[in-house]
């Protein structure tokens, strides 16, 4: 078995690294360590051309992301939380995956799996969300999402409930078997919900009751609804060409207010 761990931290011997090398050596697999903070990873443009088929023309490591990815069985997404969220680098690549789009029916014969350290409970976040966005815009099969309260290096090997988790991610790639944790939705695995008329979880559009039971089963960033928004994307950059005249019209008219 071959596992990439992908990482968005600084700390050369942190949490999330020595996590992802203690799962790969319980698995007896061969680990690829690809950290985000060492590569150029530039801010998307938001000019569509890869929805159109053509090549990105951003000159960066994006494209060496999916190379590692298909080089690999397994992927593991073992960064920490900063400030509530996922570091910088990590939300980057999550920005660009409008280029994952001719990846996406190949990756979705890979599994993925979540570990987030993060230092304080009451500080948590949605980092582990946005990992999840990660795999789902990536067309990632994911097994288990893992937020893992581990705040100096190496303290996620030393603590019992840390462990515990660790075990549940080996298990669930051992075995390919998806796991949901307590307190999860269980369709996408996101621990983070709104309030709207019941309980939404806001990444596959899930409506569940209190205990978190499938109320009505969203299908939001699986691979089927992505080609679909993709093509609503292409229709709504063709209908901004159509109104493109109209648009620019009343911009002119706003810059000369301001002016």
């Amino acid at each position: 078995m071959k596992i990439l761990a992908i990482t968005a931290s600084g700390r050369k011997k942190g949490n999330s690294v020595i996590a992802a090398t203690y799962i790969a050596k319980q698995l007896d697999a061969e680990l690829e360590i690809l950290n985000l903070t060492k590569l150029n990873i530039e801010p998307c443009k938001a000019c569509y051309a890869c929805l159109y088929g053509e090549e990105c023309k951003i000159e960066d490591d994006v494209g060496l992301v999916y190379e590692r990815i298909k080089g690999n069985d397994v992927i593991l997404i073992c960064s920490p939380v900063y400030w509530l969220d996922a570091t910088g680098k990590m939300k980057a690549l999550v920005d660009r995956q409008f280029m994952a789009i001719p990846y996406l029916k190949e990756f979705s014969k890979k599994y993925a799996a979540i570990i987030t350290p993060y230092g304080f409970k009451e500080l948590k976040g949605w980092a582990s969300a946005t990992h999840i966005i990660l795999t789902k815009v990536l067309g990632l099969n994911l097994l288990v999402n893992a937020e893992i309260n581990a705040a100096l290096p190496g303290e996620i090997l030393i603590e019992k409930e840390s462990m515990k988790k660790l075990e549940i991610v080996i298990e669930a790639i051992k075995n390919r078997k998806r796991i949901v944790l307590e307190d999860q939705c269980p369709v996408c695995l996101n621990s983070v919900f709104r309030i709207d008329n019941g309980i939404l979880c806001p990444i596959c559009g899930s409506k569940l009751d209190l205990k978190l039971n499938v109320l009505e089963k969203g299908d939001r960033l699986e691979l089927k609804w992505m080609v679909e928004h993709y093509e609503v994307l292409r229709n709504m950059k063709e209908e901004f060409k159509r109104k493109k005249e109209e648009i620019f019209k009343v911009l002119k008219m706003v810059e000369e207010h301001g002016t």
